[in-house]
């Protein structure tokens, strides 16, 4: 006997995806020590640990918190992700329900006028014609699973359920970057506006400067129609501005569920923007637990392997037991009685013998099915590789041009430092001065556009690091 057994858990073992199986098309994760060294070898980054969990925190920005924590709350799309959870794990114990005996109850009754030429009659004259029958039934039945086709198919739904957990972290991240960029672009754009402001007086002092000029004959045409021509352009840039500032006050609403025009609180305190970046030291061996689409993408892998173990246990005999036991009679009075039990044991076995190859052809489906998530996964490993490059090689070089532009804005700045001097001691008149804020004033818009690169370098190297996450 237990030679016997021993030869079901064999047999039952085989029938699972053997790891050859699984990682015959895997692809081994990307090495990234080339950028991730030429990215130390510069002043804008140092070695750390990952992001932590809730990493919009590192600006200080209280406002930016409250969006972040309202979005989970109340954001659509994330509230649909937990739903998902929620049905997974619901599937999941559905499918271990059926590692167990099930038993039901039954309570029939049946009015019944019986044919006098009928097969009753004809076997039993003395059975009435007018009938009452009673059933009061416990229905018990069990599959042995001696192939683990359900442990299998409830070892497939937690994957699932594990799966629909890591989208939602995915989820959270994405809208957390989402919300962190529209907030810090409409900080920025909210001073791009009164820059573009400043740049407006200055262009239409100018334009009126020279309109001056002309009438005293002091000055070209042309120049009055260019400087007229560069008054109706910095409108244009302000309607533009005006009309970005409104889309980023939308789309911050309706990341953080709510109406469109709802007000949106902006904290105009200096952000903590961080002087480095930080690289983890185990970037090219943790990234796979870091980045939560990954590992739902793994999940999901496990979950087809068991389903091709369950679709492989459908070539071997199905074993059921059974049972019924409970009380009928055509008499009221004499259903509790002890002649009225009745009770019935049934053991089966069946053997698919011949299927027209249906159940190959569900196996050989289960196992396109895996490859196809196996290509999946290889194309978002890559994917996400390159994303953690990308943010490191577009970091280094936002640093860098932020680093040179704000020379250039010290070295403008005194040159109309240099212009004032020299107008208020009659060197140069206030065309000479009012040019030189005006180009202040555009290599500002320069430098506040790097710093808001700097914002951007800094959310991309968070979501790209997995912002947080951390596989179980």
């Amino acid at each position: 006997m237990k030679v016997k057994w021993l030869g079901f858990f064999l047999l039952s073992s085989c029938l699972r995806m053997s790891e050859e199986e699984k990682t015959r098309n895997l692809i081994e994760q990307p090495q990234l020590t080339e950028t991730i060294q030429d990215c130390m070898a510069t002043s804008f980054f140092h070695e750390g640990q990952w992001p932590k969990k809730k990493w919009w925190e590192d600006f200080e920005v209280p406002a930016l918190n409250q969006l972040i924590e309202e979005a989970f709350a109340r954001n659509p799309s994330i509230q649909s992700m937990c739903q998902r959870i929620e049905l997974a794990k619901q599937r999941a114990i559905q499918a271990q329900s059926k590692l167990y005996p099930l038993v039901y109850f039954d309570a029939d009754g049946t009015w019944e006028f019986v044919s006098k030429q009928g097969l009753q009659e004809a076997y039993n004259p003395e059975f009435p014609r007018h009938a009452h029958i009673i059933d009061l039934t416990l229905t018990f039945s069990y599959e042995f699973d001696f192939w683990d086709k359900y442990r299998n198919l409830f070892r497939a739904a937690l994957g699932q359920e594990r799966a629909a957990q890591a989208e939602l972290a995915q989820g959270e991240l994405i809208t957390a970057v989402s919300l962190a960029k529209t907030y810090f672009a409409l900080q920025t754009n909210l001073t791009k506006q009164k820059i573009y402001q400043q740049l407006l007086e200055v262009r239409q002092k100018l334009a009126l400067l020279r309109q001056l000029l002309l009438r005293e004959s002091l000055e070209d045409v042309r120049c009055v129609l260019l400087a007229d021509e560069q008054v109706e352009e910095a409108q244009q840039w302000l309607y533009s501005i005006e009309e970005e500032i409104e889309v980023n006050r939308h789309l911050i609403n309706i990341l953080a569920g709510r109406g469109p025009d709802e007000k949106v609180e902006i904290d105009n305190a200096s952000i903590g923007l961080p002087k480095k970046l930080t690289i983890p030291e185990t970037v090219s061996i943790d990234l796979l637990s870091r980045r939560p689409d990954l590992m739902a993408q793994i999940w999901r892998l496990e979950a087809i392997a068991h389903e091709v173990g369950a679709a492989r246990a459908d070539f071997f005999p199905n074993i059921n037991l059974s049972a019924i036991m409970g009380l009928s009679s055509t008499i009221y009075n004499l259903l509790f009685n002890h002649s009225s039990y009745e009770q019935s044991l049934t053991p089966t076995m069946s053997l698919p013998v011949y299927t027209a190859g249906g159940i190959q052809a569900n196996l050989d489906a289960k196992r396109a099915e895996y490859q196809t998530a196996v290509f999946m996964y290889n194309e978002m490993i890559l994917k996400s590789a390159e994303e953690v490059v990308d943010a490191l090689v577009f970091a280094r070089t936002v640093y860098a041009k932020k680093e040179q532009q704000e020379l250039i804005v010290q070295q403008v700045a005194r040159r109309l430092e240099l212009a004032q001097y020299r107008l208020n001691n009659g060197l140069d008149n206030a065309l000479q001065t009012l040019e030189q804020k005006e180009a202040l004033l555009q290599k500002e818009l320069e430098d506040l556009n790097l710093t808001y690169g700097q914002y951007a370098a800094a959310i991309a190297m968070v979501r790209a690091l997995g912002g947080g996450y951390q596989s179980l």
